[in-house]
């Protein structure tokens, strides 16, 4: 299940949601007494619905709790008296910033010259850059902290983390200070910021030879950002990697087993997440305010986030860490106050009187925003009288670029009609706004950025619908902002289609409406007005965003990318709504499934003859050679719309967005899909990303042709070749440099490939015609058809056998062999045969199973197509037990192997399941059969066999077979699916 899948599900489901809220108000408060706090949350539950619970519907009642004793002098806390740092309420606020606060931004070396004679009592610190790699909790900071290591020499790590543990684990027991800190550790709470400077700072003066510093995991507050400024100063880079919440927490969680670490639990790391988006993320945001941060994708594979974390150290070393110039002046955030005692209070004594919080919940990059609204007058369609073209709404935060891209649609989409909210109302306030007091008070309210009364706004929009009533569809901008725009569009309108959201970073909306100001003299883009639109925006806005989301209706588009970028992804989404397709889903095939298509990406440097040999291929085996630079050239010369945008991109020295050169591999790769046998896509991938995105949205290649020659070789080709060929890139120093790029770019992408054994490395020192010969030994050994599967296969028929342990399915399976001659394949007993068979793979793949790690999808498809063509000629139909288990796992089988005719699905109850297994347990001696396993059992099974179940019903694939009775009563169920098919 998908991260996307899962925050679907938690929103729909009332019983998760229930069990989310109370699981976390058990973690927020720790009570004494379990039982009658559960009791009480229940109650409360009980009283207003459950229908209004949020997962952090009970975290705000203040806990009872002592805060830290001052430390004496000798390092003594008082007696009797419990450490604690963490705020009285964990209820998230904004941080507020210290406006008045600001630091003089350094430029050039952050560091003045060093004295031969420092300060006295005071050692010098060495003077070489300093890297920060920063992140939440689980993130990996350690991880690529030392990858970094490895391909810099000279350069000392220091992580705060194992720092404070050795520190701790030295004199824990000793001193009364260190013991101190072990609790705070083991709880997930901080160190007092003394200690961390001092230590930061002893352990840098320890390296006076060090090349630079990467510091991992500081500063991670505000106060210690004004320590790390005061002690230190120096900063050249600091590297955040973005990680999702939920598998930084799995990781810690597995690490914490793994290696016993007294701070990965599961109480202390949500105080450490909880900590780090308080108090570490306006630090980050300081220093991207400084020109200094750079943010990494941290849920990826670990070599793709080394490799892109390389890039960026390699950057910043090669332009010797000059300082840019601030996008702003960084204002310092401000350090959080010390937690003053709270009155004790508990859930069952909390004063009645006092002030109720409202329930909020996470929604829009972790901001935190009211739930969504309760709408009472619910969308019914569309009012009698108004024309029946669909509404589209274009929704995004003031400054998200909602008009630019209003403009791009309706040049693209002629039939559309563009209504904006804001400029409507601006055209009335500048008709009437003198004469009528009602819309003078308007165009006050709109010059402050308040909200125009709603019978006005939905007044005007019924009145411009009904001037087009021929339109195609309407595109309605900037509306509704708030719950009772709802409502009245609900109640006059209705009948939306879905909202397109532009998903913007508050910063850069503000800068752009600044500067729109400065250009427009719009009288709402000053920046009193501005600050109040964001803010209604947050707080009126997004939770109705929430409620479209929760409805399937709302589309996302990251709106913080260039404005070409944008809108290709609009248009995406809008050929998919008017050709039918439903918004937000991507659709199974774009336009034509490539799925079946071979093709392979041939990677060389330049000079390794990859040109000349991709010219044979041809030749020889019918494949169309594609080359991502002639297309794009082919693409201007034609003089299409998209061809005079890339004209312009150029033009401006940008780079052309991966998506159009994907766009236009995929056109081409369709056109000729059905005519050739294949493509060859030249000098493709460069970057790993541009592997991975092809993979996602056009297909996976059947191999990768790798040239492999030494520098030497293509050095002396090329210049060679720079006798006759006029270039200019064809000269001893142009070439080293190439030469470089191309190993510092493709060796990743090399190395990602061959993990999957899609390498073919052919050795290319010597003549094209002996290179050829290589290169036909690597095409010949394709004997598979166009499809990519093996072709004694093609003909085959597979049923997949889908249901819960208990479910009933192999004793089915049994029965359907019985009767009709099936071949029942089971992959557990496909792998337990190879592993007692002795062969060379089953030693390898005990060896695996003894590691505790999981069997490859690879060498479980490879069994059961190895199994399946020995048994081809014997039987009707394969029945493959218990899979797919995951999603992924069927679209590969089909993918490489045969897809399947149906999937028979044993529709059993958690509780039938669970009773049959016990009974089971009595006599079969299984360690899994008891209740706590088997109840984790069944959720494992509904988490990953939901996707598979939606996914092959989309297809029509799914026979569900109603699995409570006797086994004689099901398989009458099974006999009729069965017969009414043809094998």
């Amino acid at each position: 299940m998908s991260t996307e899948d899962a925050k679907s599900y938690l929103s729909k489901r009332e019983i998760p949601r229930l069990f989310e809220s109370l699981m976390t108000g058990l973690m927020y408060h720790r009570p004494q007494d379990h039982i009658k706090y559960l009791i009480d949350c229940l109650e409360k539950v009980n009283d207003k619905g459950y229908q209004n619970v949020t997962w952090s519907s009970f975290v705000d009642i203040r806990r009872a709790k002592t805060p830290l004793p001052p430390i004496d002098q000798n390092g003594q806390k008082r007696p009797g008296s419990r450490p604690r740092s963490r705020p009285s309420s964990r209820a998230k606020t904004p941080v507020k910033i210290e406006e008045k606060e600001s630091i003089e931004t350094r430029k050039g070396s952050p560091l003045p010259p060093i004295s031969k004679s420092p300060p006295p009592g005071k050692a010098v610190l060495p003077n070489v850059p300093i890297t920060l790699i920063m992140g939440g909790p689980g993130s990996g900071k350690l991880t690529q902290s030392q990858k970094l290591l490895e391909k810099n020499p000279g350069w000392v790590h220091l992580s705060m983390g194992d720092l404070l543990r050795a520190e701790v684990a030295k004199k824990g027991s000793a001193g009364a200070k260190w013991g101190m800190i072990g609790d705070l550790v083991s709880q997930g709470e901080m160190a007092p910021e003394d200690v961390t400077a001092e230590l930061l700072l002893t352990h840098i003066k320890k390296h006076p030879d060090a090349k630079g510093f990467i510091i991992e995991g500081y500063p991670r507050t505000a106060s210690q950002l004004e320590e790390f400024e005061k002690e230190i100063g120096r900063l050249d880079l600091a590297i955040l990697i973005d990680c999702d919440e939920y598998y930084c927490t799995q990781r810690l969680l597995r690490r914490g087993k793994e290696k016993g670490k007294i701070d990965d639990n599961l109480a202390a790391i949500s105080n450490r997440i909880s900590f780090f988006k308080e108090n570490t993320l306006p630090v980050c945001k300081y220093f991207d305010d400084l020109g200094k941060l750079v943010v990494v994708d941290g849920d990826r594979d670990i070599l793709d986030i080394a490799f892109n974390m390389g890039q960026i150290f390699k950057a910043a070393i090669k332009r010797s860490f000059k300082t840019p110039e601030p996008k702003v002046k960084p204002v310092r955030p401000k350090a959080q106050p010390k937690p003053q005692t709270p009155p004790k209070t508990s859930p069952e004594t909390s004063d009645p009187k006092a002030p109720k919080r409202e329930k909020s919940v996470v929604f829009a990059d972790e901001a935190v925003i009211p739930p969504p609204p309760t709408i009472v007058n619910k969308d019914e369609g569309r009012k009698p009288g108004l024309p029946e073209a669909p509404i589209i709404f274009l929704a995004g935060g003031p400054g998200s670029g909602r008009g630019t891209q209003a403009k791009k649609i309706l040049d693209r989409y002629k039939e559309v009609v563009h209504l904006s909210m804001g400029d409507i109302l601006r055209s009335q306030i500048a008709n009437k706004g003198t004469a009528d007091d009602k819309w003078n008070m308007i165009g006050s309210l709109v010059s402050k950025g308040e909200m125009a009364p709603q019978e006005v706004t939905v007044e005007l929009i019924v009145e411009h619908i009904k001037k087009h009533p021929k339109a195609g569809a309407y595109l309605l901008e900037g509306y509704p902002r708030d719950k009772n725009q709802v409502e009245e569009f609900n109640k006059h309108i209705g009948g939306l289609n879905f909202m397109l959201m532009l998903d913007c970073e508050e910063y850069y909306m503000q800068r752009r409406l600044l500067d729109r100001g400065k250009a427009t003299q719009r009288i709402d883009d000053n920046l009193n007005a501005i600050q109040n639109r964001i803010s209604f925006f947050k707080n009126n806005t997004l939770p109705v965003f929430k409620h479209y989301d929760d409805q399937g209706k709302l589309v996302v588009v990251n709106g913080d990318r260039d404005s070409d970028e944008i809108f290709f992804d609009i248009c995406r989404i809008l050929d998919f709504a008017f050709y039918g397709r439903k918004p937000g889903k991507k659709s199974e095939q774009a336009s034509t499934d490539l799925s079946s298509v071979n093709v392979v990406f041939v990677v060389g440097g330049p000079g390794s003859g990859k040109g000349t040999q991709c010219e044979r291929i041809v030749e020889k085996y019918g494949f169309t050679h594609l080359s991502t630079g002639d297309l794009l050239r082919a693409e201007v010369q034609a003089g299409t719309p998209r061809g005079k945008n890339l004209v312009e991109i150029m033009q401006k020295g940008e780079l052309v967005p991966l998506d159009v050169v994907l766009e236009l591999l995929r056109e081409n790769i369709t056109a000729k899909a059905s005519s050739s046998k294949g493509f060859l896509i030249d000098g493709y991938p460069r970057e790993m990303d541009q592997g991975i995105k092809f993979e996602e949205q056009i297909t996976t290649p059947k191999c990768v042709l790798y040239f492999d020659v030494s520098d030497d070789t293509m050095t002396k080709r090329l210049l060679g070749r720079a006798q006759t060929s006029g270039r200019v890139d064809d000269n001893e120093e142009t070439i080293k440099q190439r030469l470089k790029t191309f190993h510092d770019v493709t060796t990743p992408v090399i190395d990602y490939y061959s993990k999957n054994n899609m390498v073919q490395r052919v050795p290319a020192e010597s003549s094209a015609d002996e290179v050829f010969q290589q290169v036909q030994k690597v095409f010949d050994s394709m004997s598979l058809d166009k499809s990519g599967r093996d072709p004694v296969l093609k003909d085959a028929k597979v049923l997949f056998i889908v249901g819960g342990p208990g479910s009933g399915k192999g004793t089915q399976c049994a029965k359907i062999v019985e009767k009709f001659g099936f071949c029942h394949l089971s992959s557990g007993d496909l792998l337990r045969e190879e592993v007692a068979s002795g062969s060379e793979r089953g030693a390898k793949l005990k060896d695996v199973m003894a590691r505790g790690e999981l069997v490859s999808m690879d060498d479980v498809l490879q069994l059961m197509c190895d199994a399946m063509k020995k048994k081809i000629s014997e039987t009707k139909c394969f029945l493959i037990d218990g899979y797919p288990r995951e999603l992924e796992q069927g679209t590969r089988f089909e993918k490489e192997i045969v897809p399947c005719v149906g999937v028979l699905y044993f529709d059993v109850s958690d509780e039938t399941m669970t009773s049959r297994l016990l009974k089971r347990g009595e006599t079969s001696g299984r360690v899994d059969d008891n209740e706590e396993t088997i109840k984790k059992r069944l959720q494992t099974f509904h988490n990953q066999t939901k996707p598979v179940i939606d996914y092959y019903s989309q297809q029509d694939k799914v026979c569900k077979i109603p699995a409570e009775g006797s086994e004689k009563d099901i398989f009458a169920e099974v006999e009729k699916y069965v017969s009414s098919h043809k094998w």
